[in-house]
C-alpha cells in the first residue's frame, strides 16, 4: 500500500539554516497492517508523517529526494488536485495538536461534516449525518449527539483528541496516519480506542501508521515497528521481536527508559545526553555520542541500514545481536 524509498528531506530554518531532518528513509506498509513509528521528540517522526500526506508547506522545503508512493500515486510528483482526492478519502490524518488543527469558529458537527461534503458533494444530509455519528461513536463518544453543537474550547482535551480521530475516520480511509493520537486521553479510553482501531485494521483490511513516544502503546497496536533517531531510521522489523530483544543500542536504551516496558524490580534508566540538532549531527553514527557501546569506527563511519534475520533491519556497525526470524 505504501512504499518509501531512500527519502531524504531538508527544511529551511527560520534563521536561514538548512536542516537535514530525514536521511535515506525506506519503509513498506502492507494492507491490513499497522506500522508503529517511535523515537524521541525531534527524531523526525511527525515530519515523515506530514511528508506522506504532502502537508508540509512548500516554502519550508529546501530539498527532497527519493520517492513516496501510495498505491500507484507518487506523492512527491502529484499535483494538488490529485493530493486533495487522497487526503481524507484515501489517507486520514490524526493531528498531534487538536487546538491548532481544529477551527475555533466551527462546531464539532460542522468540522466533521465539511470533510464529507468536500469528497461527496451529492451526499444527502441524512447520509452525511450518519457518517458523522458513526465516526464519533468509533472515536469514543458515548452520546455524540450531545456534543454536535459544541465548539473546540467547550470540549475537554481528551474530547478534542477524539474529535480529531473522528475527523480522520469519517470517510473510512484506506490509510490512517495517527500522530500521538492518545496523549490527552485517559488510560481506560486509550485501551478502548486502540482496540477499536486494531479491529478496523484487521476486519476491514485498512492500514495505519501509529506515531508515539510510548512504546507500550505501540506494542499494543502495531505489527511492525520503525525506530527513528535524529532523522535516521535505526531499526525496523516485527514489533514484538524488536521490543523483546532490540538490536540497535538506541532501541535498547529507549526500551530501558520506558516505565511500561520494564519489570517492577527495575526503575527506568534515562538516556544520557540530548538529541543533536539536525545541522549538528555526528559525522559517523548519529547515536555515537550517546551510545554506551560506541567504538572509534562508529564516530567516523555512518552505517547503512542492513538486514538481519527475516525482515529485521538495523543501522549499526556493531548490532547487539544478528536477529532472528
Amino acid at each position: 500500500m505504501l512504499r518509501i524509498d531512500n527519502f531524504s528531506l531538508q527544511l529551511k530554518g527560520s534563521d536561514g539554516r538548512i536542516l537535514p531532518v530525514l536521511e535515506d528513509v525506506s519503509l513498506r506498509l502492507e494492507k491490513g497492517n499497522c506500522l508503529g513509528i517511535a523515537g524521541e521528540s525531534g527524531s523526525g517522526k511527525s515530519v515523515l508523517a506530514m511528508s506522506i500526506a504532502a502537508l508540509l508547506p512548500s516554502g519550508a522545503v529546501h530539498a527532497r529526494s527519493g520517492d513516496i508512493e501510495f498505491g500507484d500515486c507518487s506523492i512527491l510528483s502529484a499535483d494538488e488536485p490529485e493530493l486533495r482526492k487522497l487526503r481524507g478519502h484515501k489517507i486520514g490524518f490524526v493531528f498531534q495538536e487538536p487546538m491548532t488543527a481544529m477551527n475555533p469558529l466551527m462546531t464539532l458537527y460542522d468540522q466533521i461534516v465539511e470533510t464529507v461534503y468536500a469528497h461527496f458533494s451529492a451526499s444527502s444530509k441524512a447520509e452525511a449525518d450518519s457518517r458523522v455519528m458513526l465516526a464519533l461513536e468509533r472515536a469514543g463518544f458515548k452520546e455524540p449527539e450531545k456534543f454536535l453543537d459544541s465548539y473546540p474550547h467547550q470540549l475537554s482535551g481528551g474530547m478534542r483528541q477524539r474529535a480529531m480521530i473522528a475527523m480522520a475516520l469519517v470517510l473510512e480511509p484506506e490509510l490512517i496516519i495517527a500522530d500521538e493520537p492518545t496523549t490527552a486521553i485517559d488510560a481506560a479510553l486509550q485501551v478502548q480506542l486502540l482496540a477499536g482501531l486494531r479491529r478496523q485494521i484487521e476486519q476491514e483490511r485498512r492500514s495505519m501508521i501509529f506515531i508515539s513516544h510510548d512504546l507500550g502503546v505501540i506494542r499494543a497496536v502495531s505489527d511492525q515497528l520503525a525506530v527513528f533517531y535524529a532523522g535516521c531510521l535505526v531499526e525496523s522489523g516485527v514489533t514484538s521481536l524488536i521490543l523483546e530483544s532490540p538490536a540497535h543500542p538506541y532501541t535498547a536504551d529507549l526500551v530501558a527508559a520506558m516505565p511500561r516496558l520494564v519489570s517492577e524490580r527495575k526503575l527506568p534508566v534515562p538516556i544520557a545526553g540530548t538529541l543533536p540538532s539536525p545541522d549538528r549531527k555526528p559525522a559517523g553514527c548519529v547515536y555515537s555520542d550517546r551510545c554506551r557501546h560506541a567504538r572509534e569506527e562508529c564516530k567516523q563511519q555512518r552505517p547503512k541500514l542492513r538486514k538481519l534475520a527475516g525482515n529485521w533491519q538495523v543501522s549499526c556497525l556493531f548490532p547487539l545481536h544478528e536477529g532472528r526470524a
